[in-house]
């Protein structure tokens, strides 16, 4: 298995300076109104922010529970909330959220259409180069740039080593 930390792929675990928190979770004036608007109560508020937030930032819906502090008080500060301990929202307010930020955002989820992307990308990048990290850099820059959300590391993980296989196959089978 190839090492996340040699890949694009998010690591939530890492710090931020302040102006990358500044440029990755500071909502607009047009964004703070489409929270208000989509979320109710301060707990649901913070939640939905911080999920929008971070799917533009990572490219993936993160729970805001696994988030750093920093990142939920900076959030939270912007909505003129306290910083709770934990931000507990129920599965199916968690999942209209979703959809709320996907249809805001253009995003769409990783589905049949978002593999063959990724199989697609993976195998012409293969012709050219070997690296299983830098095949998963480039599915992941096509699904950014597709706008699609990420998918576990692992799929993109075995997906990309099966393609890389293959064309490795054909390459040596002429």
């Amino acid at each position: 298995m190839t090492a996340t930390d040699r890949t694009a792929y998010p690591r939530l675990d890492e710090r931020m300076s302040r102006a990358e928190l500044a440029a990755n979770f500071t909502l607009s004036e047009s964004e703070h109104a489409f929270v208000v608007a989509q979320a109710r109560g301060n707990v649901n508020r913070l939640a939905f922010a911080i999920l929008m937030k971070a799917r533009q930032a990572y490219g993936l819906f993160v729970h805001p529970d696994a988030l750093s502090e920093t990142i939920v008080a900076h959030v939270a500060e912007q909505l003129v909330l306290p910083v709770p301990s934990l931000v507990v929202t129920s599965r199916l307010g968690l999942h209209r959220y979703r959809s709320a930020i996907r249809t805001h955002i253009g995003g769409a989820l990783y589905d049949k259409a978002a593999q063959e992307l990724v199989e697609t990308t993976t195998t012409h990048a293969a012709a050219t180069m070997s690296d299983p990290a830098d095949l998963i850099n480039r599915a992941i820059e096509a699904l950014f740039n597709a706008h699609i959300d990420l998918p576990a590391f692992s799929t993109l993980d075995r997906t990309v080593n099966r393609v890389r296989a293959a064309v490795h196959r054909d390459i040596f089978a002429t």
